[in-house]
């Protein structure tokens, strides 16, 4: 154990337990049922102590997941009731007010906390939604604070409280009157397409399947399934001429969200998050001004130098998203290749340093051993399923791989720290403009320039 963190334990245990503050002790959650599944949920008790405040509510549980499934360490889905069996919304831990909970178990990884400290640096950094203007309460991402979880008092070790990515997280406007309004689709898989290159499957809605997406907004039972929207900018970004494409498609996808989005599974190597870990919304389908696909990340456990297995990836791994609508912004959008270099500059410098992810994945280590969690997972799952835990040995070859695997994706992008070329990149990818003039369209970039609907510059 490293001397400041082992300097941190004992004055954490010289303390009362009313003298030590909110951040220097990790919240414990209790569970207590008698039968549990992947399919369907069961009564569960659930108690959070923190501190010296300790609540106990009615829950229900299931098992939460697919592939992660199969170990031994497993994740948790929480539903709240109040004592008449109503739903009960509660904020936990200082976290949004809701009645559905998530408890990851993280269990491929080794650092336990790189879903985590994905997420912390997506919502401190990602640009604002096409739409925040109207929502600012809405978040593009989920919240989680870190707990310690006892099964039927068994310690089951460390786990992340989150809130869901649902409707609610993002916002979307609610269905009205049968009338479909937002939608929300999650992929889940590899299979088919995924704005690439090829044909598409027929899209059924009365399944709440298609492709490799599920259908999560409007609920599935209320028979409001539609697959239209997503199927029509895929096919769109897919196959739409370059004039058409230029164009149009700034109307329909939230370009800077897509490009943070590509610029953080790129630095992250989260090859997964390229698909199949990825939450594609609608905010409001009835107005087209309102209608752009958004992206939103999920489980980010691959990445940081780790893949699917917890196995050790390399830094030159993920050299590009490999899809059709990143390749055709690259080739045929204005101005994109441009505007991507200066915005990852920007970031390069401010959320992007290598000390500023080393320091956030020190501060959870730092919890996690001030605390004793840290000793705690190693002897309760070091060795289980496979997977050998040291996470002070974790924490060194993280802090080793970050600047490893910078310096990789610099030399893709194109950057140069004293590249006196990437100019305004704190204002880098603003949303460009249609302007109309004499009959014709324009495309116009908050530098000035401005291009014809065909790609062709003009000033």
């Amino acid at each position: 154990m490293r001397i400041r963190a082992l300097i941190g334990l004992v004055l954490l245990y010289l303390l009362p337990i009313s003298a030590r503050e909110v951040q220097t002790y990790m919240p414990v959650v209790k569970l207590a049922f008698t039968t549990l599944s992947s399919d369907a949920f069961s009564p569960c008790t659930f108690t959070l102590v923190e501190g010296e405040k300790t609540s106990t509510v009615k829950a229900e549980i299931r098992h939460r997941g697919a592939s992660s499934l199969i170990y031994k360490k497993q994740s948790y889905a929480l539903k709240f009731y109040d004592e008449d069996g109503v739903k009960m919304d509660t904020s936990l831990l200082q976290m949004r007010e809701d009645n559905y909970w998530i408890l990851d178990a993280m269990a491929i990884d080794k650092a336990r906390m790189r879903n985590r400290v994905a997420m912390d640096l997506w919502l401190d950094f990602s640009s604002k939604p096409y739409y925040f203007p109207k929502e600012q309460l809405m978040k593009n991402a989920s919240e989680g604070k870190f707990v310690e979880v006892y099964v039927n008092n068994d310690y089951r070790g460390i786990y992340c409280l989150m809130e869901r990515v649902d409707r609610k997280q993002l916002k979307l406007k609610k269905t009205e009157n049968n009338k479909v309004r937002g939608v929300l689709y999650k992929s889940v898989n590899w299979d088919g397409t995924f704005f690439s290159a090829g044909e598409t499957e027929a899209y059924d809605n009365t399944s709440d399947r298609w492709m490799r997406f599920e259908f999560e907004y409007p609920d599935a039972e209320d028979n409001l399934i539609t697959w239209e929207p997503l199927a029509n900018v895929m096919d769109f970004a897919v196959n739409a001429s370059t004039e058409d494409f230029v164009q149009h498609i700034a109307e329909k996808i939230d370009l800077p969200v897509f490009m943070d989005y590509e610029l953080f599974a790129l630095v992250l190597s989260a090859r997964d998050n390229r698909g199949k870990n990825t939450y594609l919304s609608f905010y409001n389908i009835t107005k087209p001004e309102l209608s752009k696909v958004l992206f939103t990340p999920w489980d980010v456990d691959h990445s940081f130098g780790r893949d699917y297995k917890a196995d050790e990836e390399a830094v030159d791994q993920m050299k590009d998203w490999a899809i059709t609508l990143q390749t055709r912004l690259m080739n045929e959008y204005p101005d994109y290749k441009a505007n991507r270099l200066a915005r990852y500059a920007y970031l390069r410098e401010n959320f992007f340093k290598s000390e500023s992810l080393v320091k956030r994945f020190e501060a959870y280590f730092d919890l996690f051993h001030a605390t004793g969690a840290s000793e705690r997972e190693e002897t309760r799952w070091s060795g289980i399923d496979g997977i050998a835990l040291d996470l002070e040995a974790e924490e060194d070859y993280i802090a080793s791989w970050i600047p490893k695997r910078l310096a990789f994706t610099d030399g893709l992008v194109g950057y140069k720290a004293d590249d006196s070329a990437v100019e305004n990149r704190e204002a880098a990818i603003r949303r460009p403009q249609k302007l109309i003039r004499d009959g014709a369209l324009y495309i116009v970039f908050p530098d000035g320039s401005a291009y014809t609907a065909t790609g062709n510059r003009i000033k």
